[in-house]
């Protein structure tokens, strides 16, 4: 089997070393990687932007007057892991399906939790498997939670748990043929110095909550979800993702392709408000 392995963490984060460890088990494992950390950069690419890229690697964007207008070189650089590219991961994710043919594509192992249906599109994890999913091959987001823990001073031991799981829940995926229902799978763990109380097929929760204050001359962004996290004060519904997490059990969400639109009854229904749109 040929893994892709990619994160939004960067190419040196403690959590994508103790994945590709695990996963060379299962496989011929390729990482490409970013560069940088690319948290929270949710499906974004480089391609489109104009002029540097972020982390001064090259140029990127559509570039006026080049031969190939609807071509982008996206810089990079070899890692002793494998490539680390100075993009977000869903340009790592085209990048390396495109030149190594994955039969899968495995992002994380990343620090801290992804929950929530509000919450995945940013996260650079779970959009990975996303954009996998989007072209066609299977896509796994690993995610380890690590509230309370000293994330400045993580190293791949910390990670080994997770990145087990992680290895386990690629390998029966596949072996059970979970992606023929599936697009891809959403896997968060209960961190490291949590007993493990089982496992939980679960959906993501649809609480979502930010608050934001201008004082002082200053914007501040809370967000109290994880403050309820860390207080163990939660009302999301039993067979979410963050209540399985809670409750110290691993959480698997099987998840398919948004933006599906509506039925064509309900498309009918709503034709009429259009119809006149440009008279």
């Amino acid at each position: 089997m040929k893994i892709l392995l990619t994160n939004d963490d960067g190419i040196d984060a403690p959590g994508l070393r103790a994945l590709a460890d695990a996963l060379a088990d299962l496989g011929d494992v390729t990482v490409v990687a970013p560069a940088t950390n690319q948290s929270a950069v949710g499906r974004g690419l480089s391609y489109g932007r104009m002029g540097p890229d972020r982390d001064g690697g090259g140029a990127t964007g559509l570039g006026e007057g080049d031969a190939d207008p609807f071509t982008v070189e996206i810089p990079h650089e070899e890692h002793d892991l494998g490539y680390a590219v100075h993009g977000t991961p869903c340009d790592c994710v085209i990048l390396g399906v495109g030149a190594f043919d994955p039969d899968i594509v495995v992002a994380g192992c990343n620090a801290g939790a992804n929950l929530g249906v509000h919450v995945l599109p940013r996260s650079g994890t779970a959009s990975a498997a996303w954009e996998a999913a989007s072209l066609g091959v299977p896509g796994v987001a690993v995610s380890m939670d690590v509230l309370g823990m000293d994330r400045e001073n993580l190293a791949p031991a910390d990670f080994e748990r997770a990145a087990r799981v992680g290895r386990e829940a690629v390998a029966r995926a596949v072996e059970g043929d979970a992606f023929g229902t599936a697009d891809y799978l959403n896997v968060n763990v209960p961190r490291p110095e949590r007993p493990l109380a089982g496992v939980a097929v679960t959906a993501p929760t649809d609480r979502y909550d930010m608050h934001a204050d201008l004082a002082d001359g200053r914007f501040s962004i809370h967000n109290p979800l994880w403050a309820e996290m860390v207080s163990g004060d939660l009302p999301d519904d039993e067979g979410t993702d963050r209540q399985a997490l809670l409750d110290d059990r691993i959480s698997v969400s099987p998840l398919t392709l948004p933006q599906g639109g509506i039925d064509d009854a309900a498309r009918e229904r709503l034709g009429g408000l259009f119809d006149d749109l440009v008279e």
